[in-house]
């Protein structure tokens, strides 16, 4: 199996693991890995998955590689936020949930953090599809729930002011409805004061 046989293959892949190397080819000689990274071909992400040199690493390209280095996640928290536009900073860490342990992976192309929520929380994502990815994100209400849940120190809505949220957009785009519904389907009655919060933090001027 030589590089220019599989290269077209790959870029369809964007994010490849050894495994995919071995269904390509029964006979994988795992010395190949190490001859296409010194040939700058492939880059290492983290172990048994590798992007082309040639990828084009932007946001969308990024949430897929998050949602696939380790799965099951999908992208929440601050980055998600920013995805909607309710927070004016950029975010430099790629923000995700997952069921498995908190884990972080700082690589050479960017920061990935993870953090745990349990099984039953692992819902209300959405999966955003364009010709060259596929990545899954918190909707919006969703995410609040999961930073909610995470973070135990927001007790007032002069804790909800660190956020530095855009009301104006927050107030057009955040469904209030869906969000008790949210909250009330996954029964947590610790979430009822923190959102709340945020129902009279986006009410006051």
């Amino acid at each position: 199996m030589k590089y220019l046989e599989i290269q077209k293959y790959l870029e369809k892949l964007r994010l490849f693991s050894v495994e995919d190397l071995r269904m390509l080819d029964p006979n994988y000689d795992k010395s190949k890995i190490s001859k296409w990274i010194k040939a700058w071909y492939i880059k290492k992400i983290i172990r048994w998955f590798y992007i082309l040199y040639s990828i084009s690493l932007n946001q969308n390209t990024l949430f897929s590689i998050s949602n696939k280095i380790y799965s099951p996640s999908y992208i929440s928290l601050e980055m998600a936020f920013c995805y909607y536009g309710i927070i004016p900073e950029q975010v430099f860490n790629i923000t995700a949930v997952s069921t498995q342990k908190t884990k972080s992976f700082d690589t050479d192309i960017w920061f990935f953090d993870y953090k745990k929520i349990k099984t039953e929380l692992f819902w209300w994502y959405t999966i955003v599809k364009n010709w060259e990815n596929k990545f899954l994100i918190a909707e919006l209400e969703k995410a609040f729930i999961d930073y909610f849940y995470l973070n135990n120190t927001i007790k007032s809505t002069e804790d909800l002011q660190g956020l530095r949220l855009n009301k104006q957009v927050l107030r057009k785009v955040l469904d209030i409805k869906k969000l008790r519904t949210y909250w009330r389907t996954i029964n947590a009655n610790i979430l009822q004061h923190r959102i709340d919060l945020l129902i009279t933090y986006l009410h006051n001027d």
